[in-house]
């Protein structure tokens, strides 16, 4: 990823304010339970799952499936602070490594929050699922990135450029 897209996306942290109107907008198609899920997330999350949502209505307007995909694909995250999004971002490029390893670490402890991170789509997926999701869209933030799977590859496109 380029310098400037990391230092636009930390500098997207220190916003707080998460556009109320998209967001009842959003909230339209989900469940009570993936409302929660969405609301789980920080405002930076939030602000940044509204992007990928409204790039997803825009690329498939049709595709109700891939919206609240969208929405909810990054809910595994938990709520990292900036060192542990710093931290994940600076051994991603330099000692991937690392994150291996610190998978054995609590997940409280800072080591373990970041290794978590990584495995974050799995974690939504999962959360998706117990919140009641349908298959089709926990299937598709569990197919994220996959070339094979059309939604989930294009949910790995729109998510890139947000």
């Amino acid at each position: 990823m380029a310098l400037s897209y990391r230092l636009k996306q930390f500098a997207q942290t220190f916003v707080a304010a998460v556009p109320r109107r998209q967001l009842h907008q959003a909230q339209k198609i989900l469940t009570p339970n993936e409302r929660q899920l969405l609301a789980r997330l920080q405002p930076a999350d939030q602000r940044h799952s509204l992007a990928v949502y409204a790039a997803a209505r825009e690329a498939a307007p049709e595709d109700r499936v891939l919206w609240v995909a969208a929405l909810l694909h990054d809910v595994g995250k938990g709520r990292p602070g900036r060192r542990d999004r710093v931290m994940l971002t600076l051994l991603e490029t330099s000692a991937p490594w690392l994150l291996i390893r610190w998978r054995r670490h609590p997940p409280r402890s800072r080591r373990g929050r970041v290794a978590r991170l990584v495995a974050h789509t799995e974690a939504s997926a999962q959360l998706a699922e117990l919140a009641g999701s349908s298959p089709d869209v926990v299937a598709t933030i569990r197919a994220y990135g996959h070339r094979d799977h059309a939604r989930g590859r294009l949910l790995a496109e729109l998510d890139a450029k947000r």
